[in-house]
């Protein structure tokens, strides 16, 4: 079995290799029927290796059916598929949810696939963890909303009276301004709602629109000194969104970046298309994310004590931060039915990775 085209492993490296795999690893042939098993297939399966082997990928028990969809649409499709947050019917034990992958072999019409378990307790207790903070939040913020109102309304009248007396040239600076007090007004307002469902507009989005305000605002202001290297694929489609939720999403994130990279800040942000990556919704339909932007900076990483907490809100590993701005992140992001993933990256620095889903696909699906 080939691991990857540049490497010259035994026979026994490749198997060592595979066994240290944490999730189940099996090889079906043009048939669907399991010809190899890998890895943990055995224990997350709950089968032994003889009863795996010639045995139909449809009768996995819990993920059969998920599984041959999967490795139906990777051949047709001729590239590796992805399926995440499948639930199991019935469970494998104690795992409810598992992320599915299919790689297509040209050279013998086999496919590889793969079953990472994710235990749904687990999800559902940091949930409830969530919604107490996000209590907390709502709290606070009704609390402070009235004194945060006001002064924005006195900055929005003086630009706007500084406005009447500047030349063209100029004036865009004021019109900036009363944007933006009008974006941190509607950001108000959502605070002080955080525990509720987000009342939005959902409309077909420029990505790119919304990528060129935020580094215009940010090089504007808090990345003035900043290295900021956008590369976009102009062929994008439209995603399915919310121009001034995803303004403050990307502001947020790129605001991350730059504090956490300090004075030698160096950020990539980029857009593509990624074929294969599938969600289940809430309620249970499969949902594409192709739409992948990207938020990568030098910085030193994201601490070990806090990675599994980053986007929870009051989490932060910054001095003096107060943990909201990520926590909104995935809130809107969620909202948008997309997801939000931050790891460290090989190169060093973070990298935060936002996927969302095409408008054209959601009117097909609301048709």
């Amino acid at each position: 079995m080939v691991i990857a085209d540049n490497t010259n492993l035994t026979d026994g490296q490749e198997q060592r290799i595979l066994a240290g795999l944490r999730q189940a690893v099996v090889v079906v042939d043009r048939k669907n029927q399991i010809r190899e098993v890998y890895a943990h297939a055995e224990a997350i399966l709950g089968r032994s290796r003889e009863s795996l082997i010639n045995s139909e990928l449809s009768g996995l028990g819990g993920v059969g059916g998920a599984a041959e969809e999967l490795v139906s649409r990777a051949r047709q499709e001729n590239s590796p598929l992805n399926s995440y947050d499948v639930r199991c019917m019935p469970p494998l034990g104690d795992v409810e949810l598992v992320d599915l992958h299919a790689n297509p072999i040209e050279e013998d019409g086999s496919t590889i696939v793969s079953v990472l378990p994710r235990r749904i307790t687990a999800f559902l207790e940091k949930k409830s963890e969530m919604d107490a903070a996000a209590r907390s939040v709502s709290g606070l913020a009704s609390m402070l909303a009235h004194e945060i109102k006001n002064p924005l309304s006195g900055i929005r009248g003086a630009a706007q009276l500084m406005g009447r007396a500047l030349d063209e040239k100029h004036i865009r600076l004021t019109e900036l301004i009363c944007k933006e007090v009008d974006r941190i007004k509607d950001l108000v307002d959502d605070l002080e709602g955080f525990n509720a469902p987000i009342e939005q507009n959902m409309e077909a989005v420029n990505i790119h629109e919304v990528l060129d305000h935020v580094l215009n605002l940010s090089v504007a202001g808090f990345a003035e000194s900043a290295v900021i290297r956008p590369k976009f694929d102009p062929s994008l489609p439209l995603v399915d969104g919310n121009y001034d939720r995803l303004v403050q999403v990307f502001l947020n994130l790129v605001k991350n970046a730059v504090e956490a990279a300090g004075p030698e800040a160096d950020i990539t942000v980029s857009t593509a298309y990624r074929h294969g990556i599938w969600i289940r919704g809430a309620d249970g339909e499969r949902i594409r994310l192709p739409i992948e932007i990207t938020v990568k900076d030098n910085g030193p990483g994201i601490p070990d004590n806090i990675k599994g907490h980053l986007f929870d809100p009051f989490v932060t590993g910054k001095s003096g931060g107060a943990g909201l701005g990520l926590s909104l992140v995935a809130r809107y992001v969620s909202n948008f039915g997309g997801t939000v993933t931050a790891d460290n990256h090989n190169e060093g620095g973070a990298v935060f990775r936002v996927q969302l889903a095409m408008h054209e696909d959601r009117n097909h699906e609301q048709k």
